[in-house]
């Protein structure tokens, strides 16, 4: 009889949905219109909501549920949305205790935007989108090791 393990928990802390500066009662900026120094202002925001859009639909692909049970509980979250976060992190950091280092970062929140935390531990590092294959990697390493649960190899993924 195999033993009831939580699913591997993966959070995509994502860039804010939009730009809030210069919000008011007329209305806020919106999209790719508004240019600043004939720029883009909302292009890097924009890039990063996709590249998490990637890492969601990679893990979801590869780690599907079996026998109507998770393997792998994907969140995606805006990081303003404190009042769930917070209690997140530090539920996960309890969880599946990352060790004290990288529990303090996880609750204090000491990471850059945008952020993927797997098991109560951060794994993306400043300025470096994480690569799917990488994320996909650490989460087969949490699963359990036998070969039921094992997911299916993709091409492409190593």
């Amino acid at each position: 009889m195999p033993t009831s393990r939580p699913p591997v928990s993966v959070i995509l802390i994502r860039e804010h949905a939009e730009q809030l500066t210069g919000s008011g009662c007329c209305g806020k900026l919106e999209g790719d219109n508004a240019l600043v120094g004939g720029r883009p202002v909302f292009t890097l925001a924009r890039q990063g909501q996709q590249q998490m859009g990637v890492l969601h639909r990679a893990v979801r692909e590869l780690f599907p549920p079996r026998e109507g049970r998770e393997q792998v509980a994907v969140e995606v979250v805006d990081p303003r949305n404190q009042l769930y976060l917070w209690p997140k992190l530090i539920g996960d950091v309890l969880r599946y205790r990352p060790g004290i280092g990288a529990g303090l970062c996880t609750a204090l929140q000491f990471f850059s935007l945008p952020a993927v935390v797997v098991n109560g531990r951060v794994m993306s590092r400043r300025g470096q989108p994480l690569d799917p294959d990488a994320l996909c990697h650490e989460i087969t390493r949490l699963l359990p090791s036998n070969d039921e649960t094992a997911p299916a190899g993709r091409p492409g993924l190593r």
